[in-house]
Formats: structure tokens, sequence, C-alpha cells
């Protein structure tokens, strides 16, 4: 190779990985300023250390403009991030909101908060809500989906329904307490775990495709025998990411 053309060659090779090192700024950026909005709750900021959101927002996905739904939102800590991250050209659908007062005054305009319903009714809120099939960019479901067990409301129809509201290459992101890997639905009623093996193998019967986990959640010294409350939130969590394949 000539002097000339590995020349051209390390000019290139420099702006490819200038493009690339500005996009992850980029985007790195656009997740810091979501946890660091100082318009989020006071109260919030105190959970950050044990919920990781500078970590777990980047492993989501999720960017400026995305329509997410949240199954479980809860206090809306989650909540209150994605929409900050979304945006005011995204949406998050949040389900089973009970702290409303995050809303008043139209304060997290971006939110729309589902009514209440049991989730064998979820098809008929979609539509209520005007998510069609294919309009979902992602889809939360933060350390609830062993409640959604132990409540009897998880069904094939509501996976089919997830499925179908989400866009091809849409992402579905569980975080839970974590079980015995091998446990499966053992313990969802006594120590509020569930088998992660398990969650895996349901959400691929499903159709969707692992994507990666996240580590960061994880606590070695949680054995995994005792409810998930005697850790002041310090359980071992796990943390999945699934696709909805393109083909």
């Amino acid at each position: 190779m000539e002097f000339s053309q590995i020349k051209r060659f390390h000019v290139a090779l420099l702006l490819i990985l200038s493009i690339s090192f500005s996009f992850e700024s980029s985007a790195n950026d656009m997740y810091e300023a979501a946890v660091n909005n100082p318009e989020r709750l006071k109260t919030d900021f105190a959970f950050d250390e044990k919920r990781k959101p500078l970590d777990i927002l980047p492993f989501t996905q999720i960017k400026e403009g995305d329509k997410v739904l949240e199954l479980g939102a809860g206090g809306g800590y989650t909540t209150e991030l994605l929409s900050w991250l979304v945006g005011k050209s995204g949406k998050v659908y949040a389900h089973f909101l009970y702290k409303k007062e995050r809303l008043e005054n139209n304060r997290l305009s971006n939110v729309i908060s589902l009514r209440e319903h049991s989730l064998n009714e979820h098809a008929q809120v979609l539509a209520e809500n005007e998510i069609q099939s294919n309009k979902l960019d992602a889809i939360i479901i933060f350390f609830v989906l062993h409640d959604i067990y132990l409540n009897k409301e998880m069904s094939d129809e509501l996976l089919a329904n997830l499925k179908g509201a989400l866009k091809s290459g849409g992402t579905v992101i569980i975080l839970d307490n974590a079980a015995k890997p091998d446990s499966g639905l053992a313990n969802i009623g006594d120590l509020h775990r569930i088998g992660e093996h398990y969650v895996k193998s349901e959400m691929e019967k499903a159709g969707f495709v692992y994507d990666s986990q996240i580590s960061v959640l994880r606590n070695r010294l949680d054995d995994h025998t005792k409810p998930w409350g005697d850790f002041g939130g310090l359980q071992d969590r796990f943390a999945y990411r699934f696709k909805k394949s393109n083909l």
C-alpha cells in the first residue's frame, strides 16, 4: 500500500472513530440529562443509587421521541425518568400509576395514565388509547412481572397483545427480583421473586428474541432464600432485554 493510500486510510478511520465517539457521547448526554433533570421530584433522587438509572436507561435503548408502554408504573419513579427521556415528541403510557400527583398541572404532559384495569382486558385499553399494531418502540416491565403472574393476569393473549403493539425491532425490558434461576414461579408469592430462566423461556416461547442482559443490579450476597425486602432495595435483581424480531 502506497503512503498516500495509507494516509487516506488513517484519515477515514479517524473520521469513523470520531463519528462513533460523537454519537456515543450524544447518547450518554441524553440519559444523563434525563437523570439529572432539575425538574425531577427531589424525593426520587434518593433512589438513584439503588436503581442505577445511569446504567439502566442506556440499557433500555429508549431515546427521544419514542413511544413507551410501562406496565406496573406504581409510584412513578421510572415513569418520570422516561418522561424526561422521550421528551415532548415522545409518549409514555403508564399502567397502574398510583402517584397521580406527578401529573398535576400538566407537569408531565407526555405521560398518559391508563385507566385502572386488569391486564386481562389490556387489549381493550390499548385500543381506547389508539395504540395500534406496530406503534410502540418499547415496553417496560420493572419489578412487577412476578406480581402479574401472582395476580393471574399473565396469559398467552397478553404476551401476544404486547408483541403486536411493538414495532418491528421494538424492545421489552424486564427487571425483577431474582429467585433461584430455575425456580420458575415457586417464590412469586412468599418471596416476591421469579426465576429468570423461566422468564427468558416464556418470552422466547411468545416469539420475542433474547437480546441482552446487564449485571449492574446483581447482588452476589443474596442467596435468594429471603424476601426481597430484607435487602433494603439491594436484593439480587436481573435485567433482560428482548426484541420483536424484524422477520
